[in-house]
């Protein structure tokens, strides 16, 4: 009898569950608008969320099958969000009628240190005040400055590949997974630029602060699962006083920060950093900042710049060992401005000036978008209509917008043979054929990437860097099929990004 009471008990447990993940499913259909049918738990990305493609490869494939129609229901998990496939609704909904949609969904649901004070997190007049405090950090001006900092972790980066290439004398060139290279570059430079700490991850790859920055990116292991059952079940994950983030590293990041500041204004002194900008804009600001509340700024970085810049490197150099003429050509222009600058190292002014470069890393960018999606919440009802006037859908207080930015990047409409790797769809006589609103890949809007400057700079440093001095080949562990391979919010396949250099001296 008892054990039929488990059973019974057990079914009626497995019953409620499902009721509940399944609850949201009918959102679309009273609301009619088309939508696919979701699967309990994971709605519309079972796939990535349990770690079988990429979310950009997932989010594609929905928005090719379901791009006739402007708008469509799509399930993030259990989360209903309304898709906009269609350009001129994209610039409505996040351009013009902003007012409407100025913020981003909170897809994590925490009071613990530092979340709910990053820019990104930030909501209506709170992040208004911090957005400007912050946009004059980020102006061409500051990064110049900021650039003579990269350039010594270039250096260090170019040093440690230079003693591979030594300690294989006579072999013609030496394998390098990309991804653990720039990893490093990235965790570097952020400490650097970002926290004023200087670290050396080659010599040191135990260094304190590259471990417990890798430990606090959430975009695999033990960070991905906790993140996907604090978006899943946020309830159950704050009722079990469960966090994201381990609060001794994050008490870390803050004591860095923090004690850096006090010691720079009782010695007086000044470093081209963000320590530095942030100090000066806290002073510039009406807004009597907090300590947490500058620190979180630092250390959105992490999440923002470390994964992303780091991936922008591999894609690229992916593609620039795919099409060896592609490399020749970005190989000769930085011949071009290295006898420009007449001895001189590389800076800000001289990156800018590099035509070619831009538009390669712009068709990167393209082609394997950093951000799959991005996100707005509707804070006032909201009629949205076609431009004659005829309406298509009431946006309510509380509904989610998604915006596919890799399903655009790769449709055939906006960006013909959109799998071509062709950095001259970005030429000065093609760029202007480029449907408004179709490639976005810093976000769009007021709320788009702060930072896009910082990502291009550290971006385009290391590649000018790396090919002057190495040619880049296909390896036999380079990975055949990026696309299929890449998993879980970024295109990194599981066996790494594995390439051949090729001193060219």
């Amino acid at each position: 009898m008892a054990l039929l009471e488990i059973c019974l008990a057990l079914v009626v447990i497995g019953y409620l569950i499902y009721k509940w993940s399944t609850a949201t499913f009918k959102t679309f259909e009273e609301r009619n608008l088309y939508f696919e049918k979701p699967y309990p738990f994971v709605g519309n990305v079972g796939a990535s969320a349990l770690q079988r493609a990429s979310f950009q490869k997932q989010l594609t494939e929905f928005y090719e099958r379901t791009r006739q129609h402007k708008l469509v229901g799509f399930f993030n998990l259990r989360t209903p969000m309304i898709t906009l496939n269609d350009p001129e609704l994209i610039k409505k909904i996040c351009v013009k009628d902003f007012d409407h949609f100025p913020n981003h969904q909170l897809f994590i649901i925490s009071k613990e240190r530092l979340i709910n004070d990053m820019l990104s997190v930030m909501r209506d007049q709170r992040w208004k005040h911090m957005r400007n405090t912050l946009t004059p950090v980020f102006t061409a001006a500051k990064m110049r400055n900021m650039f003579t900092l990269m350039n010594e972790s270039f250096a260090e980066c170019l040093q440690h590949l230079d003693t591979s290439a030594k300690s294989l004398p006579g072999r013609k060139g030496f394998e390098v997974d990309m991804k653990v290279l720039c990893n490093k570059l990235s965790n570097d430079i952020i400490a650097t630029t970002a926290f004023g700490l200087k670290v050396n991850s080659y010599d040191n790859p135990e260094n304190e602060f590259y471990e417990i920055g890798q430990s606090l990116v959430f975009s695999r292991g033990l960070q991905f699962f906790k993140f996907m059952l604090s978006s899943l079940v946020p309830t159950i994950f704050s009722f079990l006083k469960l966090t994201i983030f381990d609060s001794a590293k994050v008490d870390y990041f803050v004591r860095l920060v923090v004690d850096a500041i006090r010691y720079r204004e009782k010695h007086n002194i000044t470093r081209p950093d963000m320590i530095q900008l942030l100090m000066e804009a806290k002073k510039e600001s009406e807004d009597n900042w907090t300590d947490d509340e500058i620190v979180a700024q630092c250390f959105i970085f992490f999440f923002a710049a470390f994964e992303n810049n780091s991936n922008l490197i591999c894609t690229t150099t992916y593609e620039l060992l795919h099409n060896p003429d592609i490399q020749e050509r970005l190989y000769e222009e930085i011949i071009e401005t290295k006898e420009a600058l007449n001895g001189a190292p590389l800076h800000y002014d001289a990156v800018q000036k590099m035509t070619y470069m831009d538009m390669v890393i712009s068709e990167s960018l393209r082609k394997w978008t950093l951000a799959a999606a991005t996100d707005r919440f509707c804070s006032k009802d909201y009629t949205l209509t076609d431009d004659d006037g005829t309406k298509l859908f009431d946006f309510k207080v509380g509904d989610r917008v998604n915006i596919p930015i890799s399903g655009l990047h790769w449709d055939d409409r906006y960006f013909p043979e959109p799998r071509k790797f062709d950095p001259e769809r970005f030429s000065d006589e093609r760029k202007g054929d480029i449907v408004p609103y179709t490639y976005l890949p810093f976000g769009v809007g007021p709320r788009n990437c702060i930072g896009n400057r910082y990502a291009l700079m550290q971006v385009k440093g290391m590649l000018y860097n790396l090919l002057l001095h190495y040619k880049i080949e296909a390896s036999p562990k380079t990975t055949k099929d990026l696309w299929g391979s890449a998993r879980g919010f970024n295109f990194t396949p599981r066996s790494g990004f594995w390439m051949h250099l090729v001193p060219r001296k």
